[in-house]
Protein backbone atom coordinates (compact mmCIF):
# COMPACT_ATOMS: atom_id res chain seq x y z
CA UNK A 1 0.00 0.00 0.00
CA UNK A 2 1.23 3.47 -0.80
CA UNK A 3 1.72 6.09 1.91
CA UNK A 4 -1.12 8.13 0.37
CA UNK A 5 -3.53 5.18 0.59
CA UNK A 6 -2.57 4.53 4.21
CA UNK A 7 -3.05 8.20 5.12
CA UNK A 8 -6.45 8.22 3.39
CA UNK A 9 -7.58 5.16 5.35
CA UNK A 10 -6.40 6.72 8.60
CA UNK A 11 -8.34 9.92 7.88
CA UNK A 12 -11.48 7.93 7.04
CA UNK A 13 -11.12 5.98 10.27
CA UNK A 14 -10.83 9.14 12.35
CA UNK A 15 -13.89 10.66 10.63
CA UNK A 16 -15.91 7.48 11.21
CA UNK A 17 -15.01 7.41 14.91
CA UNK A 18 -15.85 11.09 15.26
CA UNK A 19 -19.27 10.62 13.68
CA UNK A 20 -20.05 7.65 15.92
CA UNK A 21 -19.09 9.58 19.03
CA UNK A 22 -21.60 12.31 18.15
CA UNK A 23 -24.68 10.12 17.81
CA UNK A 24 -27.34 9.28 20.38
CA UNK A 25 -28.43 5.66 20.56
CA UNK A 26 -31.86 5.15 22.06
CA UNK A 27 -34.04 2.10 22.56
CA UNK A 28 -37.71 2.43 23.42
CA UNK A 29 -40.16 -0.34 24.33
CA UNK A 30 -43.86 0.42 23.84
CA UNK A 31 -46.79 -1.90 24.51
CA UNK A 32 -50.07 -1.19 22.71
CA UNK A 33 -53.28 -3.16 22.23
CA UNK A 34 -54.68 -3.50 18.72
CA UNK A 35 -58.49 -3.76 18.66
CA UNK A 36 -59.68 -5.27 15.40
CA UNK A 37 -63.35 -5.53 14.43
CA UNK A 38 -64.03 -8.03 11.64
CA UNK A 39 -67.67 -6.97 11.70
CA UNK A 40 -69.73 -4.20 13.28
CA UNK A 41 -70.53 -4.44 17.00
CA UNK A 42 -72.53 -2.35 19.46
CA UNK A 43 -69.26 -0.64 20.46
CA UNK A 44 -67.67 0.02 17.09
CA UNK A 45 -67.85 -0.23 13.30
CA UNK A 46 -65.89 -2.77 11.30
CA UNK A 47 -62.16 -1.85 11.05
CA UNK A 48 -60.80 -4.34 8.48
CA UNK A 49 -62.26 -5.09 5.05
CA UNK A 50 -61.43 -7.47 2.21
CA UNK A 51 -60.82 -5.37 -0.92
CA UNK A 52 -59.44 -7.80 -3.52
CA UNK A 53 -58.87 -11.47 -4.10
CA UNK A 54 -58.72 -14.31 -6.54
CA UNK A 55 -61.64 -14.72 -8.95
CA UNK A 56 -64.25 -17.40 -8.33
CA UNK A 57 -63.30 -17.97 -4.66
CA UNK A 58 -64.78 -16.58 -1.47
CA UNK A 59 -62.46 -13.94 0.01
CA UNK A 60 -61.50 -14.58 3.60
CA UNK A 61 -58.86 -14.49 6.33
CA UNK A 62 -57.58 -17.95 5.39
CA UNK A 63 -58.02 -17.67 1.59
CA UNK A 64 -54.77 -17.28 -0.36
CA UNK A 65 -54.68 -14.07 -2.38
CA UNK A 66 -57.22 -12.09 -0.35
CA UNK A 67 -56.12 -8.51 0.35
CA UNK A 68 -57.45 -6.48 3.27
CA UNK A 69 -57.23 -2.85 4.25
CA UNK A 70 -57.66 -1.85 7.86
CA UNK A 71 -57.58 0.93 10.39
CA UNK A 72 -57.62 -0.82 13.75
CA UNK A 73 -57.80 1.07 17.04
CA UNK A 74 -54.75 1.16 19.34
CA UNK A 75 -55.45 1.35 23.07
CA UNK A 76 -53.28 1.66 26.19
CA UNK A 77 -54.63 -1.59 27.68
CA UNK A 78 -56.50 -4.70 26.64
CA UNK A 79 -59.81 -3.01 27.57
CA UNK A 80 -61.59 -1.27 24.70
CA UNK A 81 -62.60 1.42 27.18
CA UNK A 82 -58.98 2.42 27.92
CA UNK A 83 -57.57 5.58 26.27
CA UNK A 84 -56.99 5.49 22.51
CA UNK A 85 -53.36 6.15 21.57
CA UNK A 86 -53.63 5.82 17.79
CA UNK A 87 -54.48 3.54 14.90
CA UNK A 88 -52.87 0.70 13.00
CA UNK A 89 -53.39 1.59 9.31
CA UNK A 90 -52.34 -0.94 6.75
CA UNK A 91 -52.71 -3.46 4.00
CA UNK A 92 -52.40 -7.19 4.57
CA UNK A 93 -52.62 -10.10 2.21
CA UNK A 94 -52.97 -13.83 2.73
CA UNK A 95 -49.65 -14.86 1.23
CA UNK A 96 -49.42 -18.64 1.72
CA UNK A 97 -51.43 -21.36 0.05
CA UNK A 98 -52.37 -22.87 3.43
CA UNK A 99 -53.81 -19.47 4.44
CA UNK A 100 -51.79 -19.00 7.62
CA UNK A 101 -49.13 -16.49 6.52
CA UNK A 102 -50.24 -12.87 6.26
CA UNK A 103 -47.87 -10.36 4.62
CA UNK A 104 -48.34 -7.03 6.42
CA UNK A 105 -47.37 -3.48 5.53
CA UNK A 106 -48.69 -1.05 8.13
CA UNK A 107 -48.20 2.18 10.07
CA UNK A 108 -48.61 2.57 13.80
CA UNK A 109 -50.03 6.11 13.75
CA UNK A 110 -50.07 7.94 17.08
CA UNK A 111 -52.75 10.57 17.76
CA UNK A 112 -51.92 14.21 17.00
CA UNK A 113 -52.70 15.31 20.57
CA UNK A 114 -50.87 12.47 22.29
CA UNK A 115 -47.36 12.01 23.62
CA UNK A 116 -45.90 11.18 20.19
CA UNK A 117 -47.83 13.95 18.38
CA UNK A 118 -48.85 12.28 15.12
CA UNK A 119 -45.65 10.25 14.72
CA UNK A 120 -45.66 6.94 12.87
CA UNK A 121 -43.74 3.69 13.11
CA UNK A 122 -43.63 1.73 9.85
CA UNK A 123 -43.76 -2.07 9.95
CA UNK A 124 -43.38 -4.86 7.42
CA UNK A 125 -43.32 -8.61 7.72
CA UNK A 126 -45.17 -11.89 7.95
CA UNK A 127 -47.76 -12.56 10.64
CA UNK A 128 -48.38 -16.28 11.13
CA UNK A 129 -52.03 -16.84 11.98
CA UNK A 130 -51.28 -20.32 13.33
CA UNK A 131 -48.75 -19.05 15.91
CA UNK A 132 -49.40 -17.26 19.19
CA UNK A 133 -46.57 -14.74 18.58
CA UNK A 134 -45.29 -13.30 15.31
CA UNK A 135 -42.47 -10.83 14.75
CA UNK A 136 -42.28 -8.13 12.09
CA UNK A 137 -39.62 -5.55 11.27
CA UNK A 138 -39.75 -1.87 12.09
CA UNK A 139 -38.44 -0.30 8.89
CA UNK A 140 -38.81 3.41 9.59
CA UNK A 141 -40.91 6.15 11.08
CA UNK A 142 -41.80 9.83 11.08
CA UNK A 143 -41.51 12.77 13.51
CA UNK A 144 -40.37 11.34 16.88
CA UNK A 145 -39.46 8.05 15.21
CA UNK A 146 -37.35 9.22 12.26
CA UNK A 147 -34.63 6.70 11.43
CA UNK A 148 -36.38 4.04 13.53
CA UNK A 149 -35.47 0.39 13.18
CA UNK A 150 -36.21 -2.59 15.37
CA UNK A 151 -38.97 -5.13 15.62
CA UNK A 152 -42.52 -5.58 16.82
CA UNK A 153 -44.07 -8.70 18.28
CA UNK A 154 -47.71 -9.38 17.54
CA UNK A 155 -49.35 -11.61 20.18
CA UNK A 156 -52.88 -12.97 20.21
CA UNK A 157 -54.84 -12.46 23.43
CA UNK A 158 -57.76 -14.36 24.94
CA UNK A 159 -60.07 -11.48 23.92
CA UNK A 160 -61.77 -12.95 20.87
CA UNK A 161 -65.53 -13.04 20.64
CA UNK A 162 -68.26 -14.16 18.29
CA UNK A 163 -68.78 -10.63 16.95
CA UNK A 164 -65.25 -10.60 15.51
CA UNK A 165 -63.71 -8.21 18.07
CA UNK A 166 -60.14 -9.46 18.42
CA UNK A 167 -57.39 -7.91 20.53
CA UNK A 168 -53.68 -8.28 19.85
CA UNK A 169 -50.81 -7.18 22.07
CA UNK A 170 -48.17 -5.21 20.16
CA UNK A 171 -44.70 -4.87 21.71
CA UNK A 172 -42.58 -2.39 19.77
CA UNK A 173 -38.82 -2.35 20.33
CA UNK A 174 -37.71 0.84 18.59
CA UNK A 175 -34.03 1.70 18.07
CA UNK A 176 -32.81 5.09 16.86
CA UNK A 177 -29.34 6.45 16.18
CA UNK A 178 -29.52 10.25 15.95
CA UNK A 179 -26.79 12.84 15.68
CA UNK A 180 -26.39 15.09 18.74
CA UNK A 181 -27.29 18.12 16.64
CA UNK A 182 -30.40 16.46 15.18
CA UNK A 183 -33.38 18.87 15.40
CA UNK A 184 -36.07 17.74 17.80
CA UNK A 185 -39.78 17.83 17.01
Amino acid sequence: MTPLAIASLQILGVLLLASLAQSKHSILHLTLYDHEFKGPTAEHNQTIYPVAGLPNVKWGFLQFGTLFIGTNILKETISFHSPTVGHLHGVVGVASLDGFAIEALASVHFLEHGKYNGSTVEIKGVINQDQQVSEVAIVGGTKHFRYATGYMTFTGTPVVNATGHNVYKLDLYITQDLQDDYPSI
